[in-house]
């Protein structure tokens, strides 16, 4: 029997005994129980002597910590890089005449609403902007335009007779001179008699015939008097350099009709002429925001707000009219929105790790128990043991901080590039750095790790070696959360989570539109999918021993006792195992339930457009018009449109075919959607009549096993079998208890004269491309036959498909090259793309994916330095089994068969949590946005494919634990395992 004594006395070490990891070195155990608490100097060797002893399992812990700092540190970084990107994108766009930079001012006084001012007005103003704004708005302002405007002018011939030619703007612009080309002439130049000389656009010189050096006059603007006239000259002909630069604040062809002059002409010669010539005062800025964040945006739009106000008081009527403020508001809300999204999502990685983090330290603090409980025993207090921990893991946070907020940057662009679940599209960079709630989160997170690190110790400081030895001797009993059913407690709140989900029917997290509620009123909806995995996965390691022990049952009989033997182990020690089958359930579950929910939702999100569109394209073909007469009533009309009534033999149309000349279109068919009449029984009902070409049909639309009872292309043959076959919608025809070979009478009303038609029933279908049900009941008939049965042809869609990497620009110039008059309706891969890029789902997705591989490297980490240490604890154990006759080859497979069972039904466990979990809630997550939410119904899709993958690597990371145990085993030595004293 082990005496007290004997515990402490150190153990010896033969030249073959298997090394422990972090085992203490005997001469040290002493040194250590002399550490004096106001000794610093003595506790930094202390603490750097335990770091060192156990560097394998401290390096764990401070890869724990840096995944933990960068996980935490990647959404905010994330979420203000793809918000500057959103926020870039919105004010280039937010014109629909120009593309301006995307912080652009423009401060302006317009006549139209404040009468024409004089230039000692406009100059309080002008030197403000030209000497303070800048300053006041806190930007580094990269570019500056003045422009000034007069009223509308008649221009006359010299003579000043005759009508005016045209009405012109006279005005001067800064820098003008630098992004135009002079085509003809020169630019102007100042005079202080004769014409004035004046700059005139390309577009009007060519439409009125202008010449260079010709002479005309611009008349007043009061009653086109002539004593304030001024006479002007061409001096040259100018056309833009290039139209997209961004010193344009207007188009340039916005200045077709305007005479541009230099400023010293203006101020010198037309305000001489008429002193209230300002009737457009214009300062448009170009600021560099890139520095700006949302935690700037309010300061940023108090500044814009005060300029706005000065502006005001300088020069009444004008008002800043063009900024980036609104912008900016939006910006910081969507970068809120965003960050307390992914911050919800990244609970379950975040639980996860820091329940690695447990177990690791557990694993440390399990190896020193015994030197605590010595410790403790020679004087030493709890506080001082708990002190020493600390500074270690303090230590250890500290490194793992520095790498984190590295490791967080990396994470944040990876997610940058996320087009789904681990799928990576590199993409142009974004502005990536720290931010100041970044900083804050990685401390705040650094703090909850230490926490987490420091509970394990929290016990083992209160022991002493009789109260250890007490606590050894009860090791297999199960674990306390057992003896709670803190398990079976915890499926409440996560089945309380899910009947909130089907009452409210749709998560909310991802929705895209803006009438819904607020997906954020209960936190609890978002997190009840990992809350339901947690509790599921504690339930299955529960069932773990019950599952052992009914296998041992069945295999008693079998010839060998390794396998009996691994089995009636993990039966009977529920808590050596507890922790890596915990660990690689969880996983396995949060990677199943991630990549099924990534799945479907990219499926449904590819379904959605392409229901909308058809196939990869989608045309209206107007065709050619003779004699064009559409309208509510049969009347006149360029365009025809829905509900139009159409008066036939009007339209040439080009065959089909033509559009497969088209470079890039690999198929094309047409469809035609109209209203008509479904006689039944005497009865007409309305219904949407849906023309379609069987033959090309199958090749270019996308259809989904749903959509009939019947594959498409069975479909289509139903309609080959007679000219007048249709497929009815299969709701309508139970309800109007319709048979196949029921012939009716179909009646098409889009014609100014309805025209009846014979059809019979041939199939049901459920769904059709483009047709939505709220629309009505459908038929869908051969597109030829009811042209035939019509007597004309009438406008109808293209549906194309494109071969594989075809462009968009150059298939629309090939369809506009054929002389034919289309509409595009819709172009699905870029559909795609833009729902892909959606700030929240690229979040989502790069955040679980980045958790994900986290998750499975911290799992892969932590199940090694189980099997070894678990080798390392069982020293004696295995060593009495070889005394005891058996064989190298059988202890290996005894571990072997151990290993084999903790991933295996870690493995198992994880995939039923997962797949269970993916059934249960990813219903839930549907994107319930546009005109038709459920069309095409969502279906949960188990990513079976990746899973797969997943498995592998698991099995890989099998393998490589049992050649590690394998290897351990080689190198024990019996006459070491055999002693009196504490297994290591």
């Amino acid at each position: 029997m082990t005496t007290q004594s004997d515990a402490a006395e150190p153990e010896p070490r033969g030249p073959g005994r298997a090394p422990a990891l972090g085992s203490f070195a005997p001469g040290r155990r002493a040194a250590s129980s002399r550490w004096s608490i106001g000794s610093l100097p003595g506790l930094l060797v202390v603490v750097g002597q335990r770091l060192w002893n156990h560097l394998a399992l401290m390096l764990a812990i401070a890869a724990g910590f840096m995944v933990a700092v960068a996980i935490v540190v990647c959404i905010p970084v994330y979420a203000e890089a793809v918000g500057y990107r959103v926020l870039r994108d919105e004010l280039s766009k937010s014109d629909t005449v120009t593309r301006r930079p995307p912080f652009a001012f423009m401060y302006r006084y317009l006549g139209a609403q404040s009468g024409s001012t004089t230039w000692d007005a406009y100059a309080k103003l002008d030197a403000y902007m030209h000497d303070s704004v800048a300053g006041q708005l806190g930007l580094p302002v990269e570019q500056q335009v003045r422009y000034v405007s007069s009223d509308k002018l008649p221009v006359l011939a010299a003579s000043g007779s005759g009508e005016p030619l045209f009405y012109t703007n006279m005005a001067f612009a800064t820098d003008l001179e630098k992004h135009i080309e002079v085509v003809d002439g020169q630019l102007p130049k100042t005079s202080a008699d004769g014409p004035v000389e004046v700059l005139i656009a390309e577009a009007i010189a060519s439409k009125l015939g202008f010449q260079v050096g010709e002479t005309y006059l611009v008349l007043g603007p009061k009653e086109n008097r002539v004593d304030m006239s001024v006479p002007v000259r061409i001096a040259g002909v100018w056309r833009a350099k290039n139209v997209n630069d961004e010193y344009w604040f207007y188009r340039p062809n916005g200045f077709d009709e305007t005479m541009f002059m230099p400023e010293a002409s203006y101020t010198t010669r037309v305000l001489a002429r008429n002193p209230k010539s300002v009737y457009v005062a214009l300062w448009y800025l170009v600021a560099d925001g890139r520095g700006i964040r949302s935690n700037d945006v309010p300061g940023v739009t108090g500044r814009i707000a005060r300029t706005n106000t000065q502006a005001s008081a300088l020069m009444s009527g004008a008002r800043l009219e063009l900024s980036p403020a609104p912008a900016l508001g939006r910006h910081q809300a969507q970068v809120r929105r965003i960050t307390l999204l992914l911050t919800i999502f990244s609970l379950p990685v975040l639980g996860l790790v820091a329940y690695f983090i447990f177990l690791v330290a557990g694993l440390i603090v399990q190896r020193q128990s015994n030197e605590i409980a010595v410790l403790r025993s020679r004087g030493a207090s709890r506080s001082q043991i708990l002190g020493v921990y600390l500074l270690e893991e303090l230590l250890i946070g500290l490194l793992a901080l520095g790498l984190g907020l590295l490791l967080g940057q990396v994470a944040a662009l990876l997610m940058t590039w996320t087009r789904s679940f681990l799928d990576l599209v590199p993409i142009d960079p974004l502005p990536i750095e720290l931010t100041p709630e970044a900083w804050s989160r990685a401390g705040q997170m650094l703090v909850v790790m230490l926490l987490a690190s420091l509970f394990p110790a929290l016990r083992a400081a209160g022991y002493t070696v009789v109260s250890y030895k007490n606590d050894r001797a009860r090791s297999i009993s199960r674990p306390f959360w057992q003896r709670a059913w803190l398990d079976v407690l915890l499926l409440m709140p996560a089945y309380y989570g899910y009947t909130q989900l089907r009452q409210r029917g749709a998560l909310g997290a991802l929705r895209t539109s803006n009438a819904v509620s607020d997906p954020f009123g209960d936190p609890l909806l978002l997190l009840a999918p990992g809350l339901y995995m947690f509790a599921l996965a504690l339930v299955a390691t529960r069932l773990f021993p019950i599952a052992m022990r009914l296998l041992a049952w069945l295999l008693r009989w079998l010839p060998g006792i390794a396998a009996i033997t691994a089995l009636r182990y993990l039966a009977r020690t529920p808590r050596a195992y507890t922790g890596p089958v915990l660990l690689l359930t969880l996983t396995l579950g949060l990677a199943t339930f991630t990549s099924s929910m990534a799945r479907t939702l990219d499926l449904q999100l590819v379904d959605q457009i392409r229901y909308d569109t058809g196939g990869d394209m989608r045309l209206d073909d107007f065709g050619q018009s003779t004699a064009l007469a559409v309208g509510p009533g049969g009347g006149g009309g360029a365009t025809p449109k829905p509900g139009d009534k159409i008066d036939e033999a009007q339209y040439l149309f080009l065959p089909v075919s033509d559009y497969m000349s088209v470079a890039g279109v690999a198929g094309a068919t047409r469809v035609a959607h109209t209203e008509a009449d479904l006689e039944i029984g005497g009865q007409p009902s309305p219904v949407q009549l849906i023309g379609v070409d069987r033959a090309e049909l199958a090749q270019v639309a996308t259809w989904r096993e749903d959509y009939a009872g019947e594959p498409l292309g069975a479909l289509m043959n139903h309609l080959a079998d007679d000219p007048g076959a249709v497929l009815v919608s299969a709701s309508y025809a139970a309800q109007r208890q319709l048979n196949i070979g029921d012939q009716l009478t179909l009646t098409v009303r889009t014609l100014s004269t309805p025209r009846s038609m014979p059809v019979v029933v041939a199939g049901y279908i459920n769904l059709f491309p483009t047709f939505y049900p709220s629309e009505g009941p459908m038929v869908v008939a051969n597109l030829d036959y009811v042209f035939e049965q019509v007597g004309t042809q009438f406008p109808y869609e293209v549906w194309l498909k494109l071969g594989a990497g075809a462009d968009h620009d150059a298939v629309a110039a090939g369809i506009d090259e054929l002389g034919v008059t289309t509409f595009e309706r819709g172009y699905a891969p870029d559909a795609i793309t833009q729902g892909q890029a959606r700030p929240e789902r690229q979040g989502v997705f790069g955040l679980l994916s980045v958790g994900f591989v986290a998750a499975a490297f911290l799992t892969a980490l932590g199940f090694l330095f189980y099997a070894a240490l678990s080798f390392q604890r069982r020293f004696v154990e295995l060593g009495m089994l070889r005394a005891i006759g058996l064989s190298s080859r059988q202890l290996g497979a005894l571990l072997g068969f151990e290993q084999f069972l903790i991933v295996g039904v870690g493995m198992l466990a994880g995939t039923i949590v997962g797949v269970s979990a993916s059934t249960l809630f990813i219903p839930f997550l549907q994107v319930r946005g546009g005109q038709h939410p459920n069309v095409p119904p969502f279906l949960v899709t188990i990513a079976w494919d990746q899973i797969q993958v997943i498995y592998v690597i698991f099995g890989a990371l099998l393998v490589f634990a049992v050649v590690i145990t394998l290897a351990l085993l080689r190198r024990m030595q019996l006459f070491q395992a055999i002693k009196l004293g504490e297994a290591i």
